[in-house]
């Protein structure tokens, strides 16, 4: 898979994808896809009640799930509908503590082979301009 001038599935196909593969994560509940673009990706943590954790502010895993749902909805915008791409590793780094409320995610791919996925994700604060936290993932397409 070389790497393409822009995604082959538009934003609308993702969120249909996702909503057929992946019920658990689909648009309209917990994470939102806002674009998809050339290597890229932007995803909404729609934070309730159950994504915060003690002290009011937004619990790493619900960071964690959002970088890596961010990473996925990016490779599968470039390659199309291959779900069992799967996480390989996924590290991230806690930069400061999120204000109680929705995250976004922005995700950029790095390398996008044939059977690895390099990309990075930055979650933000709406309005705020300082990332909460920076993420760096691998993923590993299966053979077509």
């Amino acid at each position: 898979m070389a790497l393409q001038s822009g995604p082959v599935m538009s934003l609308d196909e993702v969120n249909a994808f996702l909503v057929r593969d992946f019920p658990q994560i689909a648009p309209g509940r917990d994470f939102i896809v806002e674009a998809v673009g050339p290597l890229s990706a932007r995803m909404l943590l729609a934070a309730s009640e159950k994504h915060l954790r003690p002290g009011g502010t937004i619990s790493g895993p619900s960071m964690f799930a959002l970088a890596d749902v961010a990473l996925y909805v990016a490779i599968l915008a470039q390659i199309g509908p291959v779900a069992l791409a799967v996480t390989t590793n996924l590290n991230i780094n806690f930069l400061r503590r999120p204000a109680p409320g929705d995250l976004i995610a922005e995700c950029r791919l790095l390398k996008l082979g044939k059977r690895l996925a390099v990309g990075e994700v930055s979650l933000f604060s709406p309005g705020d301009d300082d990332p909460v936290a920076h993420a760096t993932g691998t993923y590993s397409i299966p053979p077509v």
